[in-house]
């Protein structure tokens, strides 16, 4: 009997053992391999942002790996990616510069979901065979290397993700993946990265004219930017502190466009906040009549004959406003035209001041002084 009762309980305790033996069996039993999209900082309107590709957990040295990445078009565009191992080849295709075509570019056409395609290895390309096989990778985390994307302004971001595997147009799948030494594809675990883009400008840009001090630009601008570029008409006039909020300008007379773009510390640049300002001319009190480009006091054949030497044969006018025959503000071969089609077929009506002398009822930047 008491025979019998130990083998009882012996064989009750048969589950607790088998499992204990397990556990003493494998202590390092590895953990689920994953990879991961760990993005370098936040992600700003019409600046450049990264995010690290990040295997875990490989559990096993890495010959290689390939990504299949999607995002949305309307929020991102896909600048470059850069492999950590400097010494590994590169493939990629998509939307990269550099990208060869691949048969999954209907995913690169910049509408809904885009795709690009990223394959790395120790081997090199077949056309660089001088170059020997580079050395693997192992750790429990490995950068494998950086995808740089551009937001787009004034859109809001989306989802990223490295779990699409189908590719259009190929019979074969792309997954995301990496290899092992034997050339094995060892698949991986991978969640995806929600990128909310923010406003990177400065707000509530205003450019006030103040008479003969010039103009006066004034914004808010939030806290994570440093500086401000200041561009007039397409070129750098100035910089200043964010937080200052002002500008002073003086431009000459003239509509003009302003663009105030913000820098943040680690000198990338938002989208350009904009706006206008216009300088009067002032107002000369030369009098004249316009096509009069003779200064004979009458407007006839003579009058497009001395324009047509002054764009021409560097001829003289006495008083340059009288030549702007269609007041545009410049002298052209449309002035001259202007006037003979008023001589001789009725054209339209010269402006002001005309048929009487007076001075220029629309002040622009050439002014009734002489040239040649």
């Amino acid at each position: 009997m008491m025979f019998i009762k130990a083998i009882s309980e012996f064989s009750k305790a048969i589950p607790a053992i088998l499992i204990a033996a397990s556990l003493a069996a494998a202590p390092g039993r590895a953990e689920a391999q994953e990879l991961r999209l760990v993005p370098a900082g936040d992600a700003f309107d019409c600046m450049d942002f990264s995010i690290d590709v990040v295997l875990v957990n490989a559990g096993e040295p890495v010959f290689g790996f390939q990504v299949s990445l999607s995002f949305p078009a309307a929020s991102f565009e896909p600048v470059s990616f850069e492999g950590a191992a400097s010494d590994w080849s590169v493939r990629s295709s998509g939307s990269f510069p550099f990208a060869a075509a691949s048969p999954c570019e209907p995913w690169a056409d910049g509408e809904g979901v885009d795709r690009i395609l990223i394959a790395s290895t120790v081997y090199p390309d077949p056309g660089l065979a001088v170059r020997g096989v580079a050395d693997e990778i192992e750790g429990a985390e490995l950068v494998l290397g950086r995808i740089v994307f551009r937001s787009r302004g004034g859109a809001a971001g989306g989802v990223i993700s490295a779990s699409a595997s189908d590719c259009p147009g190929s019979p074969v799948e792309f997954s995301t993946a990496f290899f092992n030494a034997d050339g094995r594809t060892r698949s991986v675990n991978t969640e995806p990265l929600v990128v909310s883009i923010r406003d990177g400008g400065v707000e509530g840009l205003s450019c006030v004219v103040q008479g003969e001090a010039g103009v006066e630009l004034s914004w808010e601008a939030p806290e994570f930017l440093e500086s401000v570029r200041i561009v007039r008409d397409g070129e750098v006039v100035g910089s200043a502190a964010a937080e200052s909020g002002r500008y002073q300008d003086d431009p000459a007379p003239g509509i003009h466009r302003y663009e105030v773009i913000g820098v943040l510390l680690d000198g990338r640049e938002s989208c350009a906040a904009i706006c206008m300002a216009e300088i009067p001319f002032k107002v000369e009190d030369v009098p004249f009549i316009r096509g009069d480009a003779d200064s004979s006091l009458r407007v006839n054949l003579t009058d497009g004959i001395q324009i047509l030497r002054y764009l021409y044969q560097s001829g003289e006018l006495d008083c340059l406003d009288a030549a702007d025959v269609n007041d545009s503000g410049q002298i052209e071969i449309a002035d001259a035209i202007y006037l003979l089609n008023f001589v001789f077929q009725s054209g339209e009506a010269i402006p002001a001041p005309h048929p009487a002398a007076g001075v220029d009822p629309t002040p622009d930047a050439i002014g009734c002084g002489p040239a040649a």
